[in-house]
């Protein structure tokens, strides 16, 4: 018996190496072409295409967060056959994240949906319409107009941020005098939200008839804190003539600090009034961080350059984080030689710490500052074969996701690096600003012997 069963046994074991002959006629190993097809298969498409709700979701929030617009022309069939709506408000997000355009028919029609009285999701329609506000698409105004006015008060104030957000002086003429008498109407109390919305888009939209409300709100010691916070920058922006001296006397005289900030951000707002003296002031020598925050803000906005020197000093030795950076935000927005060597330097000194230096990074690139290619080359020089700290991986992550055609030789030598993170880094920069001339070199990539989540980002992005 025992025989007969190795004899079948090798039999069996005979015809099983035909068909693996068969299979690969050369007799060469197939472990690594097994590798390289699961390499081929793009995972995140089958995903969306295919997985549980929980594994899109993780997807989705994958591609969010490294803002990849890969994706975005199949998630409108995903969108239609999702019954989630965790799922469509990611996707809307992604949307938002990639300032892509393509599904703002798809959320207008989410928005149609309330005004015709179809079913809706609440939570999905307000994605809808944040998605709308950041792309800017005014074509729905109109119906926008119409939901803040309605009778649900939470739908509404989504509406109301949407308008501000998109609108404009013809808007606020429009819609202006309803959002007013709203604002009166509302209790803001048990309307907090909604009359915050109001507040806020009256001001975005420089409605001068609703200054005295707002100065009235500003002014009562009694409204909500945030009303009044808010209430302040609306006045600026609107920029009645004889409120200025309203709002400074509170920037001056009240004992709350979060609203002297708030004041102070509303008297930048008068593009009448040269408060560049009163943001210097502030940013020197107060002593509540959030206030240097909004001096420093507001001085690169005003484009201060007298404030040059100064916002370097705060970018180097103030002892909040969130000061720092906003003042080398200001210093980005100025561009004078001077500071974008300071930025230069901040970014290249591993004696910072890393949060400062990546902001440093970030006002380079968002303000296209000479150099900033031939800095970034010099930390690779310097981090190329021991990355301490990861510092040069958030580097190349950061820049994935900048849009700057002249990094291309950046984005060229991350495809040569041992890392495969730092490849897929570089194959992203190179797609998202479209450096065609380098196509050929991503393509090469997929090739044996590459690191499978290398060839899974060439193949999927192809």
């Amino acid at each position: 018996m025992t025989d007969r069963y190795l004899l079948i046994l090798a039999v069996f074991l005979l015809v099983l190496a035909g068909l693996s002959a068969q299979d690969n006629p050369t007799g060469e190993e197939t472990a690594e072409d097994d590798t390289t097809q699961e390499a081929e298969v793009d995972t995140r498409r089958l995903t969306l295409l295919y997985g549980i709700d929980s594994e899109v979701l993780t997807v989705l929030a994958d591609l969010r967060s490294d803002s990849l617009a890969t994706y975005n022309d199949l998630l409108l069939g995903v969108m239609a056959d999702s019954r989630n709506s965790e799922i469509a408000r990611e996707i809307y997000a992604l949307w938002s994240a990639t300032e892509w355009d393509g599904g703002l028919e798809m959320a207008a029609a989410e928005i149609s949906n309330v005004l015709e009285d179809e079913d809706y999701e609440t939570t999905v329609v307000q994605a809808a319409i944040a998605y709308i506000a950041d792309r800017r698409y005014s074509e729905v105004l109109p119906e926008l107009g119409e939901i803040a006015a309605g009778r649900d008060t939470k739908m509404a104030a989504s509406a109301v941020r949407a308008i501000g957000k998109i609108g404009d002086a013809e808007a606020g003429a429009m819609i202006g005098e309803g959002l007013l008498e709203r604002l009166i109407k509302e209790d803001p109390n048990t309307e907090d939200d909604l009359v915050a919305s109001i507040i806020v888009t009256l001001g975005a939209l420089e409605y001068e008839p609703a200054a005295a409300e707002l100065v009235a709100i500003m002014e009562d010691e009694g409204a909500s804190d945030g009303h009044r916070r808010l209430a302040c920058v609306s006045i600026g922006q609107i920029g009645r003539e004889g409120d200025y001296e309203l709002v400074e006397r509170l920037y001056y005289e009240s004992s709350d600090a979060t609203l002297r900030s708030y004041a102070l951000a509303g008297l930048a707002e008068y593009t009448d009034r040269d408060t560049t003296g009163i943001l210097i002031q502030a940013l020197k020598r107060d002593s509540f961080w959030r206030i240097r925050l909004t001096a420093a803000e507001k001085l690169g906005e005003n484009g201060a350059s007298e404030a040059a020197e100064l916002l370097r000093y705060k970018a180097e030795y103030d002892p909040v984080n969130q000061v720092k950076i906003a003042s080398m935000t200001a210093l980005g927005r100025l561009g004078d030689n001077t500071s974008r060597i300071f930025l230069i330097d901040t970014y290249t000194d591993d004696g910072r710490g890393t949060e400062v230096r990546l902001a440093a990074l970030s006002v380079l690139v968002d303000n296209r500052l000479r150099g900033t290619d031939d800095a970034v080359m010099s930390v690779m020089d310097e981090l190329w074969e021991k990355d301490r700290g990861r510092f040069l991986e958030f580097t190349c992550r950061d820049l994935s996701r900048a849009d700057w055609p002249a990094l291309s030789g950046v984005y060229e030598r991350m495809l040569d690096h041992s890392n495969w993170l730092m490849q897929v880094y570089g194959i992203r920069g190179i797609r998202r600003n479209s450096l065609a001339g380098l196509y050929g070199k991503v393509n090469a990539l997929d090739a044996e012997g590459v690191d499978g989540k290398v060839r899974r980002e060439v193949t999927s992005g192809s």
